[in-house]
């Protein structure tokens, strides 16, 4: 049995792996080496800046607001939670392909929230985990919430 395989099969029945299945639908990020994460991956904490906000259009229903989010995330990653009445929707964990196969030791994942009554603004959060021997790195992937916040400041941000 390769390293590889074994360390795929220990990772998948490793009771620190919360947080639902992972999807290997998204891209890899870049090419992970055994002992480090993705150049992408900022290890954080609470109080660091993993969000943005994007101000959203006038002129949206909260209705066409929550279908325009779903869909927009949804062209890139699987939506795993959407709850039109908080105007939040998370996506599921993902992990990236390594030869065709899901890289168990990082995994990413976005969530959206409008926010306010008025929902005016939305706010983009990205989390991904990098695992060190039995406990996990929390942070996020840089790129993939740029990208991500990109993606919805097209479809949702004001237009100038």
């Amino acid at each position: 049995m390769s390293t590889r395989l074994v360390l795929l099969v220990v990772l998948a029945g490793c009771s620190g792996l919360r947080g639902g299945p992972v999807s290997p639908a998204a891209p890899a990020p870049v090419a992970l080496s055994a002992a480090t994460p993705p150049v992408t991956f900022v290890r954080s904490t609470a109080e660091s800046r993993v969000t943005r906000t994007i101000d959203v259009r006038d002129g949206l229903t909260h209705a066409q607001a929550m279908r325009t989010l779903v869909d927009a995330l949804g062209q890139r990653y699987t939506v795993d939670v959407a709850d039109p009445r908080a105007g939040f929707v998370m996506t599921t964990w993902q992990a990236p392909l390594s030869d065709g196969v899901p890289d168990l030791r990082y995994r990413t994942r976005i969530t959206a929230r409008f926010q306010g009554d008025d929902w005016k603004k939305l706010q983009v959060r990205g989390e991904a985990n990098w695992v060190r021997g039995e406990e996990w790195d929390v942070g996020y992937d840089a790129a993939q919430l740029d990208s991500a916040a990109g993606d919805l400041r097209a479809k949702l941000g004001k237009r100038q």
